[in-house]
């Protein structure tokens, strides 16, 4: 959200937690809020310091609470195959960076879906425990509760209708599955998602201009219009994934892909520096189809030679590098660019091969995709910084 990785503090079923920056100050926020606002004075003479260490208490349940919301996002979308790369919370809720799309209406719906129910569920939780197993007017009836309408509220604002919130995914999951088309799907939550900004907006900026007190409506106006601000500047970016995704769908992987000479034949035991004397003269398009005894058994690019260290520069030889033929199903030359990237994606690697009728046509990879929708090629590598 914020540009960086944040600080990692664990993992769980095999996923890394970090946390933003950001998250700290909400963190600090709520064990304010809760030291001095939420507890009355009068509470069973709590002091001062009692107050502060239920604050901290109550935002290390919260911080648990979110990482559950995000916890039943990933552990769903595993269940459906999908690679979760990481947990990030910030103070805007947080994020499951999740490495493919869904490939259905109905994947989309339940991996969306399953944050607020969580989030909902405890809240509930919480609320319950306090009006019924908690004595009246004591701290810990007074902390569960708050605890308990923060997660309702987290489930409700997160099934607002607008991505890229989780209600933005349920209704691009609707669209999509009335329409049959992902990228009208995103386009149209994605827009909505920044309507719903902008009256957050002018709403927040209204409230300012009426009422200028800091810790009543005046601070509520700030934090709406920040995160309807937040909320326009995410939307956006999911209009420009919608116009690529359309764009990809509409190129067939037969006009991008790299034909011989430029995927050239190799042997399997050709050592690595003989087959590229020098690394700094390689064209990162190149692409070689690795062969043995006449017959195809893999592929490698000038890409994952670039990224090798010295040592393996100086002794592998390309049958060490390649990609076995067995393991990368080929895409067919009629096959959308769209689904060419989610491959490229989900089997990570830089090329897959392009197959018609069992002959070897040619290659595609990212930097054909990159330079069809014109944003040219990436940056050239440096064989020099090792891998």
């Amino acid at each position: 959200m914020f540009g960086g990785q944040g600080i990692r503090v664990g993992r769980i079923l095999g996923i890394p937690i970090r946390l933003d920056l950001s998250f700290f100050f909400v963190f600090a926020l709520l064990v304010f809020l809760i030291a001095t606002q939420i507890l009355p004075d009068d509470l069973n003479g709590l002091g001062g310091a009692e107050r502060w260490l239920y604050g901290v208490g109550a935002g290390i349940v919260y911080f648990v609470s979110l990482l559950i919301h995000e916890l039943a996002h990933s552990l769903t979308a595993k269940r459906y195959g999908m690679e979760v790369s990481s947990i990030t919370l910030f103070f805007f809720g947080g994020v499951s960076l999740i490495r493919e799309d869904s490939q259905r209406p109905g994947q989309e719906f339940w991996i969306a879906v399953v944050g607020p129910l969580a989030s909902l569920v405890l809240g509930v939780g919480f609320i319950l425990l306090a009006l019924f197993a908690l004595p009246e007017e004591t701290t810990l009836n007074k902390v569960a509760f708050a605890l308990g309408v923060l997660n309702c509220f987290l489930a409700a604002f997160n099934m607002l209708p607008g991505f890229p919130l989780d209600g933005g995914r349920v209704m691009r999951s609707l669209i999509w599955r009335m329409t049959g088309s992902r990228h009208r799907a995103t386009r149209a939550s994605a827009r909505m998602g920044q309507l719903l900004g902008a009256v957050m907006i002018i709403y927040g900026v209204g409230g300012l201009l009426t009422d200028a007190a800091v810790f009543d409506s005046g601070f509520n106006s700030i934090w709406v219009a920040l995160i309807g601000f937040l909320l326009i500047t995410q939307a956006a970016q999911g209009v420009k994934a919608a116009e690529l995704e359309r764009d990809l769908a509409d190129l067939r992987v037969g006009e991008l892909m790299l034909r011989p000479p430029v995927a050239r034949t190799a042997e399997a035991d050709l050592p690595i520096r003989i087959l590229a004397p020098s690394r700094a003269q390689l064209d990162q398009q190149d692409v070689f189809i690795v062969s043995e005894d006449g017959t195809a058994i893999g592929i490698a690019s000038a890409v994952q030679i670039l990224l090798l260290d010295e040592e393996r520069y100086l002794n592998d030889r390309l049958r060490d590098i390649m990609i076995e033929a067995g393991k990368v199903q080929p895409l067919e030359p009629g096959s959308g660019a769209d689904e060419a990237l989610r491959r490229l994606q989900k089997e990570r690697t830089f090329v897959l091969p392009v197959v018609e009728r069992g002959r070897l046509l040619g290659v595609v990879g990212l930097e054909q995709i990159l330079k069809a929708l014109g944003q040219g090629p990436s940056p050239r590598l440096d064989p020099s910084s090792g891998a």
